[in-house]
């Protein structure tokens, strides 16, 4: 049983590929600076705008990892512990991850939209590359909006990943 397709299937399959795009460009970045970075200091000198730059994309990648992980419920859950639990409960725990999944996500959301506002008005600058912090922080909010609606997504079309004690997992 692999994906059930649902009335947003198409959306999700939008949000999908602008993940895709995103992390992978951020990687395909991430391995461009550095390789520059390691090429620069075999040579005698150092770019130091490098070391900032792989930061970032670093940033942008894992919180775009984080998202994209909920799209079909492939993001790690330990649930030894709740496959001991009589099957009412381990339906509870169902019900209680897609909860917490979601309001986590509301939460980057939201104080994701204030810090980076925040970092916008007071004009934050980064050090060595000289672009605003609120460039750079737009990945919180980005990210916990994708990964609202992975969560969404994997409730609807990967409810068999999900599942909790005898189901197919």
């Amino acid at each position: 049983m692999e994906r059930k397709q649902s009335p947003l299937s198409k959306f999700f399959d939008v949000v999908d590929l602008l993940e895709s795009i995103l992390c992978g460009g951020t990687l395909v970045c991430l391995l461009f600076v550095v390789l520059l970075q390691v090429g620069s200091r075999l040579m005698g000198f150092s770019l130091t705008w490098t070391e900032e730059t792989t930061r970032f994309f670093f940033l942008w990648m894992m919180f775009m990892a984080v998202a994209a992980g909920f799209n079909r419920a492939e993001s790690s859950r330990v649930v030894i512990l709740v496959n001991l639990f009589p099957r009412p409960l381990q339906k509870l725990c169902t019900a209680l991850y897609y909860i917490v999944t979601l309001s986590f996500f509301a939460f980057m959301v939201y104080y994701g939209i204030q810090l980076t506002m925040q970092k916008f008005a007071f004009r934050e600058m980064a050090t060595a590359v000289a672009i605003p912090m609120g460039f750079i922080m737009i990945c919180v909010p980005l990210c916990g909006a994708l990964g609202f609606i992975g969560t969404i997504q994997s409730f609807l079309e990967y409810p068999h990943r999900v599942a909790i004690g005898g189901e197919k997992k």
